[in-house]
């Protein structure tokens, strides 16, 4: 174990202001496996030994206000001050008190300051130790002297080592030296926390909810279109999740805006609720079949051409609903699709009520299509049910198989929503998930959200198991739009996925965003 051990002022803070790159400093070393951070400082002398505790708290508080007490507990163990030795730096006995109070020999500190005198000192002890504007250049440069080319470390994406690799999601990081070995570790995309809960033994050392970079030996899913989770290599040197910083929108749009104002709670809660009470919805079951002749309907009655498109599945058959409305021009018109699985499944058997997965997609493709009804726009809309996704995307691959060349060469965009109902972490969030082909709609989708909601957002080009996926393997620019990733939903794939864990007000700001970049693209006739 190495004691990390650093001054506080001039070197971590300055006026009470933590200085550029020490929160990430301590971050990173805070996840190193064999370190552990402490403080050495030059403090306020005790006229006597009962003036010791207040002098303690007022450094403490200190501490407090920096928001870095965290990273040095227990404090007792972590902070020297030369209130408590009775002399200051570089008096050799503060450092021996230091090392003392964790426990750990002077060989195994390594210390941290701006003052060469204090440097001098330590190494003159026998401890390793840098000067901060001497020996390196920025705090951030800290973590790379700790660890050698073999090591695996969580770091931040400020504190990578130069020549280390390394994998991004969200703030956190995964390095990896250039001769460590990683040829045990792997992407996993899973559905909700299915791949966790069928492997609790296998270790994770990332975890970005629906991302996750395990290790050690993973089984592999059956199939490309696995159900529950995938299983890929790690793409070294890349952003797996992004959380995009909030962005200041553009003026609404007052037709866009009228459109988005038609979705309502009301309405949608209650198309989800109907789809629930069928019970179950699997793909070859009556409950789907009713649903799918009910979903058809609603949309024939907004005024779409509803057809229906037989798909083979496991020896029976299964079908997606489609509904049609041209656009206005008479020339060269583009066709925007909107798509949601109906289908649910329980993979214990029994009740599969798929109040998220994906009912609450199913619902709100229903609320979109209502909602663009009444507007003459430019060019076509096509809005998908599908059927067989949850037994590996049979409904959406038959779709993109019969597609004409004239037909994929004119759709524009794809959003499809599989889960938008469940808040699985504060503040609420949204996940768009797609591949370089489908970058120009994640950014107007996002654009979108800054608009016409206050969704966080997240991003990711790395595609797993929904119905867009068929539409990017073949070159069409297909986006998931799903609830944020920082959780993951626990209930979804078994009778647990009901109401009870619906959250309207997410769902309805995910709709705002679909329905109003779907508009903005679809433009006014």
């Amino acid at each position: 174990m190495r004691l990390v051990l650093f001054d506080l002022g001039n070197t971590l803070e300055q006026n009470d202001i933590l200085l550029p790159g020490a929160l990430e400093t301590l971050r990173a070393i805070s996840e190193l496996p064999a370190a552990k951070l402490a403080l050495l400082s030059d403090f306020d002398m005790p006229a006597t030994p009962a003036d010791i505790p207040e002098i303690r708290d007022r450094y403490y508080a200190i501490l407090d206000k920096l928001g870095i007490r965290s990273f040095f507990e227990p404090l007792e163990e972590r902070v020297t001050l030369s209130t408590d030795v009775g002399v200051f730096k570089p008096d050799k006995r503060v450092f021996l008190a230091a090392a003392g109070k964790a426990g750990v020999g002077l060989a195994d500190v390594f210390f941290v300051t701006e003052n060469a005198d204090h440097v001098r000192a330590a190494k003159a002890l026998g401890m390793r130790a840098v000067q901060l504007g001497g020996d390196l250049d920025k705090l951030t440069d800290v973590p790379g002297l700790l660890v050698d080319e073999t090591t695996i470390f969580r770091t931040t994406p400020g504190a990578i080592p130069a020549g280390f690799r390394w994998v991004r999601m969200g703030d956190a990081v995964l390095a990896a030296g250039p001769r460590a070995d990683v040829t045990s570790l792997r992407l996993v995309t899973q559905n909700g926390r299915l791949f966790q809960e069928e492997h609790p033994e296998v270790p994770i050392l990332l975890d970005g909810g629906r991302y996750l970079i395990a290790a050690g030996d993973i089984p592999q899913p059956g199939s490309p279109y696995e159900p529950c989770y995938s299983v890929r290599p790690v793409p070294w040197d890349t952003v797996v999740l992004e959380r995009l910083a909030p962005a200041a929108g553009r003026a609404p749009v007052a037709w866009i805006q009228a459109c988005v104002d038609k979705l309502t709670r009301a309405s949608f809660e209650a198309d989800l609720t109907k789809l629930v009470s069928f019970t179950s919805r699997h793909s070859t079951s009556p409950g789907f079949d009713a649903a799918a002749t009910w979903a058809a309907a609603e949309l024939s009655a907004a005024g779409y051409a509803v057809t229906t498109e037989s798909v083979p599945l496991g020896g029976k058959t299964t079908r997606n609903v489609i509904a049609d409305r041209l656009g206005t021009n008479r020339g060269p018109h583009e066709l925007v699709l909107v798509t949601a699985h109906l289908d649910s499944i329980n993979l214990a058997g029994g009740p599969a009520p798929g109040a998220d997965d994906n009912g609450s997609g199913s619902a709100g493709l229903l609320a979109i299509a209502r909602a663009l009804a009444g507007v003459q726009f430019r060019h076509d809309v096509r809005f998908i049910l599908f059927g067989g996704e949850e037994q590996g995307l049979f409904g959406s691959l038959r779709h993109v198989a019969q597609l004409p060349a004239g037909e994929r060469m004119r759709i524009r965009a794809v959003v499809n929503m599989d889960m938008i109902g469940t808040l699985n972490s504060p503040p609420p969030s949204v996940l768009l998930e797609g591949a370089a082909v489908s970058q120009p709609v994640i950014d107007g989708l996002a654009e979108a959200a800054a608009t016409y909601t206050s969704l966080g957002v997240q991003t990711s080009l790395h595609p797993f198991n929904s119905d867009h996926v068929p539409f990017i393997d073949e070159g069409m620019p297909a986006v998931l739009t799903i609830e944020g990733a920082d959780g993951a939903n626990t209930h979804i794939h078994s009778a647990r996925d009901t109401l009870e864990f619906i959250d309207y007000g997410l769902a309805l700001e995910i709709l705002r965003m679909n329905t109003a970049y779907a508009a903005g693209v679809l433009e006014l006739g």
